[in-house]
């Protein structure tokens, strides 16, 4: 027996690959794949600016993580503080003036700039450990390691040593040097650009037109992602995100039996959500909608918007040429090309929780629950 699983994991991600047709799957449940977020969620320190301060709060407590729950290893006066990033001593800033603070500036970016041959040809990723260095406004010289990579105290100690002469040569005696663990970076894309692994909420395609991406799920195993059933039939090409670049074809349609939903197969994709260039958060979730339950829509035309659960209808579908029972009216708004877009409601830990797919609009918004598309796709 074959099933579309959204299997539940707080700190990793799964990976899998598929194929499965309405005809050889009658058996088969439908799941969506939610993956947890592991990622920082410290809330901001509760301190205020202090005019007149060479180094205000709020610069502290955004890089708190460097020095706490990140930190690998310091090296001379860097700042100090608590487990929930309460500042214990400011570092080397502690007593500086502006102009002192100015000047060591204008030092440490004199060190960095001498550290980028060594560091390049040393100890740089792929070759090395390190995915970012440099300085930062709280005095320290800064070096990001590959959180995936096991680092001796031999091997920073090598790397301090590096730095600490280049530092003694500027007139830093003690220079101050955090190691830290760090991720690559994630690039900053749009809904219409490339993305790989495949998220919800971007773009894609078939011949019939642009779409949305709803939410990653497996098929007994195999990956996929779910978007609208009017963007095609079975065997229709589908691309991610323009045709320059095909990735599978609908393996699944729902038929309009009670959703207009669709699954295509394709290994690689990930659990997550496209709101913004800058945050793509993983999906926790689901569960079917309920009336006045606020919710989100995030599509390519609309980009992320909220509104109200209004009722439960059977709506027309012209795709399919018929109603489909039991679909969700809510007033977010929506247009052309959000078709296939993720509907959901955040948890009361701020969390996605999927509630269905959008596929229409009137004077309200048109979605399908989701467990008519779980169950239309199995």
């Amino acid at each position: 027996m074959k099933r579309l699983i959204l299997a539940i994991s707080i700190a990793s991600l799964f990976f899998m690959a598929g194929i499965a047709t309405a005809a050889d799957n009658p058996d088969g449940k439908v799941i969506p794949m939610t993956i947890g977020n592991d990622l920082d969620n410290t809330p901001p320190l509760p301190f205020s600016n202090e005019p007149g301060r060479v180094m205000n709060d709020s610069m502290y407590a955004s890089l708190a993580p460097s020095y706490v729950e990140n930190m690998i290893q310091t090296y001379g006066p860097v700042p100090v503080f608590s487990k929930d990033h309460r500042i214990v001593s400011r570092g080397i800033l502690s007593g500086y003036s502006v102009e002192e603070r100015d000047f060591l500036y204008t030092r440490l970016d004199n060190v960095y700039k001498a550290m980028i041959p060594a560091f390049n040809n040393r100890y740089s990723y792929p070759k090395g450990p390190v995915i970012s260095y440099g300085y930062d406004a709280l005095g320290s010289i800064t070096v990001g390691i590959y959180e995936k990579t096991t680092i001796d105290e031999n091997a920073l100690h090598e790397m301090y040593e590096v730095i600490a002469s280049e530092a003694k040569s500027q007139g830093i005696e003690d220079v101050p040097v955090v190691f830290y663990s760090e991720r690559i970076p994630d690039l900053d894309l749009g809904r219409a650009d490339v993305w790989r692994p495949v998220i919800g909420g971007v773009q894609t395609g078939t011949p019939a037109g642009a779409f949305t991406t709803g939410f990653v799920a497996s098929v007994d195993g195999q990956m996929g992602f779910v978007t609208t059933g009017h963007s095609g039939g079975v065997g229709t090409a589908v691309y991610q995100p323009d045709p320059g670049y095909p990735v599978s074809t609908i393996t699944i349609s729902s038929g309009g039996v009670s959703s207009d939903s669709a699954w295509v197969s394709y290994s690689n994709c990930a659990g997550r959500v496209f709101e913004s260039s800058s945050s793509q958060p993983w999906v926790y979730g689901w569960s079917d909608p309920s009336v006045g339950m606020n919710v989100y829509m995030s599509g390519i035309t609309s980009g992320v918007s909220s509104g109200t659960v209004q009722k439960k209808d059977s709506a027309w579908n012209s795709h399919f040429g018929k109603m489909i029972d039991n679909q969700w009216y809510a007033d977010y708004s929506a247009g052309g090309g959000d078709s296939g877009a993720p509907v959901y409601y955040l948890d009361s830990s701020g969390h996605i929780q999927l509630t269905g797919i959008h596929w229409g609009h009137t004077t309200s918004s048109i979605f399908s629950p989701i467990s008519n598309v779980l169950s239309d796709l199995s």
